[in-house]
């Protein structure tokens, strides 16, 4: 690039005006713009998979940092690009640092992709095919899963159900009557903990139902089998991830 040496800052020492004006300076004007037009982007992504994304995790806090790393890899990508020399240096750099960041699904990898892609794009000058690029896949992404949730319409939900006994369980098929229970009135049900002891039980399902009336109907049918059983219900999204 073009180096900048104005004539008001020509009698600053050399080893200043290179600190601030190297020879291979980027352009600044440039480079604003582009990180205005990122932190844009990252945030209508932020939007997106808080609106359309299905991760367990709490999308609120984890589409914050969209904007951070947008900028981050945008500002490496401008200053890497104008030097060789930088560029073999970043290497051995991101040799020694590792990201220990608890990415737990596929979803939430693929979104932070999307942020780097647009980021690497705009750093390397490519502003308009980045916001292209970004605009036509958070369409074609929202196309498709309006279109899934038109063709399935469930909410998942995790079930708990405590129950004591002082009688004590006589039945050995306690698991097959809650399964056969709740396959009556949901559209899918996995089984993920279940403790049991001679007077009480605790379990703990993951249930997808379509309407309220379904939660309705298999509260009604487990107290009839159950006298006196505790439900409880907590809705997946949003929950932070463990």
């Amino acid at each position: 690039m073009e180096s900048v040496d104005p004539l008001l800052i020509a009698f600053l020492p050399k080893d200043i005006r290179s600190m601030f004006f190297p020879y291979a300076s980027v352009q600044l004007l440039a480079l604003l713009i582009n990180l205005l037009i990122g932190f844009v982007i990252a945030s209508l992504i932020g939007i997106h998979f808080r609106k359309y994304a299905s991760a367990f995790c709490n999308r609120q806090d984890f589409s914050r940092l969209f904007p951070l790393l947008v900028l981050s890899v945008i500002l490496i990508i401008t200053v890497v690009k104008a030097s060789l020399a930088l560029a073999l240096g970043l290497v051995g750099a991101l040799s020694i640092v590792r990201f220990r960041t608890p990415i737990k699904e596929p979803e939430e990898l693929l979104y932070l992709f999307l942020n780097i892609a647009v980021a690497v794009a705009l750093g390397a000058g490519q502003t308009l095919a980045a916001i292209l690029s970004c605009i036509v896949t958070l369409i074609l992404i929202t196309l498709v899963k309006k279109r899934d949730d038109s063709n399935t319409v469930e909410n998942g939900l995790f079930l708990s159900l405590n129950h004591i006994c002082e009688e004590g369980y006589q039945q050995t098929t306690l698991v097959s009557t809650l399964k056969s229970i709740l396959e009556q009135h949901v559209e899918r049900i996995e089984l993920r903990r279940i403790d049991v002891t001679n007077t009480q039980f605790d379990a703990t399902f993951f249930i997808a139902v379509r309407n309220e009336q379904q939660i309705d109907q298999f509260i009604s049918a487990l107290n009839k089998e159950f006298s006196g059983i505790n439900v409880s219900l907590l809705e997946q999204h949003n929950i932070a991830g463990v």
